[in-house]
């Protein structure tokens, strides 16, 4: 979370949604810019501030937990040992079972170590595994948050006065085919997040079915839709993301 007084804006940092890149660019642009929380909620704006504007951006679900379990994969920076540790542990399994099993916290200001040591940078109001926090928990647009989307990262740009370089990238591989236990997982856990991002998506959704109806009202044959990928039905929602796999890796 960080609270930009030349804006009068709340920015809420949701993991894997370029956050990394966004504060930074933010510390740069703005210098009274003050990140209080790592990851704090919107429902978690302190009093007085609750008054200004809140901002965030919102991925595709499962594309973010991808992100996420790669970056964990690897996990390492300037961390305490234990938590290091903690999070590797957490995605030595494969990731549609991951997607739905895992129970550590991304998240928490607690000692991963059992010291009893805090972090207050690192407090959030819900200290939930992200593969169980739905977007909306960190966003509540209820509360009048703005939300912005991940894959219109320029139109976000745009709005602070920013340059965007990619931090904590990962590579671009694309997620393995989820099980169907995980895909209805998905479904009801993360129903509002696809509902969210499916909106940006719909124009680049609707052109690809227009050349395809286009092509075989010439006699042609279905051309694919979305990178060489044949179209998805509504429940594929592991390498397409709806029909148009950006292949961020971040």
């Amino acid at each position: 979370m960080i609270l930009v007084p030349e804006l009068k804006t709340i920015i809420i940092l949701v993991p894997r949604t370029g956050s990394g890149s966004l504060r930074r660019a933010i510390a740069a642009r703005y210098p009274r810019s003050i990140l209080l929380y790592r990851h704090m909620e919107a429902d978690g704006v302190p009093a007085g501030y609750d008054r200004w504007q809140k901002v965030g951006i919102v991925r595709q679900p499962v594309e973010r937990l991808w992100s996420l379990y790669k970056f964990l994969r690897t996990f390492a920076g300037d961390h305490d040992s234990a938590y290091v540790e903690a999070m590797r542990k957490s995605v030595a399994m494969p990731f549609d079972e991951w997607i739905v099993e895992n129970r550590v916290p991304f998240t928490t200001p607690y000692d991963s170590a059992g010291y009893g040591r805090f972090w207050p940078e690192y407090t959030v109001r819900h200290p939930m595994a992200e593969n169980r926090k739905s977007q909306f928990m960190y966003l509540r647009p209820d509360l009048g948050t703005d939300i912005m989307q991940f894959d219109d990262l320029d139109a976000v740009s745009r709005r602070f006065d920013i340059e965007l370089p990619q931090h904590n990238r990962t590579d671009d591989t694309s997620a393995p085919e989820l099980s169907a236990a995980a895909q209805d997982y998905c479904e009801r856990v993360f129903a509002w997040d696809f509902a969210a991002t499916m909106v940006a998506r719909l124009p680049k959704l609707t052109a690809a079915f227009r050349a395809a109806g286009a092509a075989l009202a010439r006699g042609g044959h279905m051309p694919a839709i979305g990178d060489g990928a044949p179209a998805p039905s509504s429940r594929h929602y592991d390498r397409d993301g709806y029909c148009d796999n950006p292949a961020r890796g971040y």
